[in-house]
């Protein structure tokens, strides 16, 4: 049985502090319906890269860490980003074998679980967030897919992050 020492933790973390950051730039106002969600999309990419390492603690502080940043219901986030953190945590083997597009089309199928579960979550509280171009971020989460997996990759292998 072999120990591995886990390197490179504070390298997930700045990458999870700097999409939140992403987050949180001002866009201009014709752009906002395209914003894709970074956070997500960085989280997404370190569960299926380190699914030993990263998991359901991870991303319920990262969606507190989130309603907190953009100052929404506390919990909404957390929920819906440990959802979608079970269903990676299940397909990562399947979807390290797709090559980029197919990732980049599943990344879009599981936007529209996300927004959908925040959008909901957001309606129950009382605060409706979005209109009929809330959308449109999950095409853009799916065009950034493969740039966002490859630039992390190769962070992931200069930093030698286990």
């Amino acid at each position: 049985m072999t120990n591995e020492t886990k390197h490179g933790t504070w390298i997930i973390i700045l990458s999870l502090i700097i999409g939140m950051v992403l987050d949180i730039f001002p866009l201009p106002e014709s752009w906002q319906p395209f914003r894709p969600s970074f956070t997500f999309l960085v989280l997404a990419y370190w569960i299926i890269a380190l699914p030993h390492r990263i998991g359901l603690l991870w991303a319920f502080t990262t969606g507190l860490a989130m309603d907190a940043l953009l100052g929404t219901t506390l919990g909404l986030h957390s929920f819906a980003l440990a959802i979608l953190t079970f269903i990676l945590q299940l397909n990562h083997q399947r979807l390290r074998l797709f090559p980029l597009w197919k990732q980049a089309f599943t990344m879009v199928f599981l936007s529209i679980i996300y927004f959908a579960i925040v959008l909901w979550l957001a309606r129950l509280t009382g605060k409706p967030e979005s209109n009929i171009w809330y959308w449109l971020a999950t095409i853009t989460n799916g065009i950034l897919w493969p740039w966002l997996f490859v630039l992390l990759r190769d962070i992931r292998r200069y930093f030698h992050v286990v």
